[in-house]
């Protein structure tokens, strides 16, 4: 274990328990530990929701959940929480995105050193901490988690966020949708119109409009993808289609989505988890977002080259004030006709639509 400032750390924990988007574009962090530090051992603690997306990750020795909700719920839960990861004996924890609960765990687990953002009232709890507000959105979340880094003195090296597909898994996709009677070969749409209500989104009814754009012009076959809680959406959306198109709504896990991702030529999505999974895999995204500060592209934007990010022309604003706002619902800015011509932006160069 670590005794002072100047020894390297052995055994590190890395916390990111919020969403697949956050838990994504985190994992530039493990690659540059990883390569800082390759005979550490590197944890990752995440919620249940998202730990699927990260296990086999290559840096990672291991992968840790926090059920916050069940067996984990609480203080009783925190400490057992506490006691499961004081057994690892981790020298080095760093918080990505700190809450009172997160900075108490590291101190209840006797982690010596603690690395979080000093800008919270509970900053007390790091012994280690990084100056930094993203809440001024002037960088990429990417380049903020990468920051923290620097309080193990390791440059905040570039590093793109990583994603385990195997081919088994692409392919088992594959023949999902030609059993859907999918014609082999025909280059593949994914168009996400939710967003879990992390933003405000791109009108389900836009949506329709554009897949049968897509359709009318060859574009492609569109497929709809959605978690649980949008099923009714990517069913109001496809009952309004004049075009048809596989709807996939709750019908895939994480690791599903993001091979269907892998094999198709493009994505269009809200600002969402899947958009990030989008880019993450390499697939170019039409990413839609709106011009709350908090959610702007800057930030939350798809990370890597080939992206295109659509937001409607108004002043940005703190928050949504929805009806008593005067550009209401601004998103009905975005137009279908520049969405398409997004689209083929990123398509007509490959030659095969």
């Amino acid at each position: 274990m670590m005794t002072d400032s100047s020894r390297q750390p052995e055994r590190i924990l890395v916390v990111r328990t919020d969403g697949l988007g956050d838990v994504l574009l985190s994992t530039p962090v493990l690659s540059v530990l990883r390569e800082q530090f390759p005979n550490c051992y590197l944890g990752l603690l995440v919620s249940p929701y998202t730990r699927e997306v990260v296990e086999g990750h290559p840096a990672l020795d291991a992968v840790f959940s926090d059920e916050m909700k069940e067996k984990h719920r609480g203080f009783k839960g925190l400490m057992l929480l506490a006691r499961e990861i004081k057994g690892h004996r981790f020298d080095t924890v760093i918080v990505l995105r700190p809450t009172l609960r997160l900075a108490l765990l590291g101190k209840l687990a006797g982690i010596p050193v603690r690395i979080g953002s000093g800008y919270r009232a509970y900053s007390l709890l790091f012994n280690r901490r990084v100056f930094e507000h993203r809440k001024d959105v002037v960088r990429h979340e990417v380049a903020y988690n990468l920051n923290l880094v620097s309080a193990l003195g390791v440059p905040s090296e570039k590093a793109m966020p990583t994603v385990q597909i195997t081919e088994d898994e692409k392919q088992a996709i594959r023949t999902r949708l030609n059993n859907q009677e999918l014609r082999s070969g025909t280059p593949l749409i994914v168009l996400h119109p939710g967003s879990g209500g992390s933003a405000r989104d791109w009108p389900g009814t836009r949506f329709a409009e554009l897949a049968d754009l897509l359709a009318a012009e060859s574009m492609g076959r569109v497929v709809i993808t959605g978690g649980p809680h949008e099923i009714g959406l990517v069913r109001s959306i496809t009952e309004e289609m004049k075009s048809t198109a596989v709807n996939l709504a709750g019908k895939t896990t994480i690791k599903e989505m993001a091979a269907l991702l892998a094999v198709s030529k493009l994505c269009v999505a809200n600002s969402t988890g899947p958009m990030h999974l989008s880019a993450t895999v390499g697939t170019p995204t039409v990413a839609l977002f709106c011009p709350i500060t908090p959610c702007s592209p800057t930030r939350w934007g798809p990370y890597g080259e080939g992206h295109i990010v659509l937001k409607p022309e108004v002043p940005a604003c703190p928050k949504c004030v929805e009806k008593a706002c005067p550009y209401y619902d601004c998103m009905t800015r975005i137009s279908v006709e520049s969405v398409f011509q997004a689209v083929k932006e990123i398509l007509q160069p490959v030659n095969e639509i």
